[in-house]
């Protein structure tokens, strides 16, 4: 009984391991598909977006592979879901060859991102930050988050 037991565990584990890379994959496809509808709308509001989630899926492969690794320890099923997951913007972006969304109504679907990613920074992000994290070095790489963004938006919106 304990050996079915143990084995029930670690198939369990396994599961809750490809879920959750499996949620972070959609989530990926999902900022491929705001860059697709970017471009759509305007070139340079494109490329920023683009650039933003390209810093910002950096973070999305790297908890991929820590929550495959920590629910199941070979290494072969956390490089394919790695795959996926990297290729999830690819496939969200080509989508948006397929379907269009009237400029008013992008402006709305932004705003709502922007609020969501505001909201996360300050309830979640900030108070973690301060709480076993060097000040210095969180101050420094918020200032150097906002500086690559200036100048993002400097060159592409010339």
């Amino acid at each position: 009984m304990e050996c079915a037991d143990s084995e029930w565990r670690r198939v369990s584990a396994s599961l809750r391991g490809q879920l959750g890379a499996a949620t972070l994959s959609v989530h990926s496809c999902v900022d491929g598909i705001a860059i697709g509808l970017a471009f759509q709308f305007s070139v340079q509001i494109g490329w920023i977006i683009a650039v933003g989630v390209l810093f910002h899926d950096f973070s999305d492969g790297i908890n991929t592979v820590e929550i495959v690794r920590s629910h199941n320890p070979g290494r072969s099923s956390a490089f394919r879901w790695l795959i996926v997951d990297a290729a999830a913007p690819v496939v969200g972006a080509l989508s948006t060859l397929f379907f269009s969304m009237p400029k008013e109504e992008f402006g709305r679907v932004l705003a709502l991102f922007c609020g969501f990613f505001l909201h996360i920074g300050a309830a979640d992000l900030l108070p973690e930050s301060q709480h076993e994290h060097s000040t210095r070095l969180t101050t420094l790489a918020t200032l150097l988050g906002m500086g690559l963004l200036y100048i993002v938006i400097r060159i592409v919106g010339e």
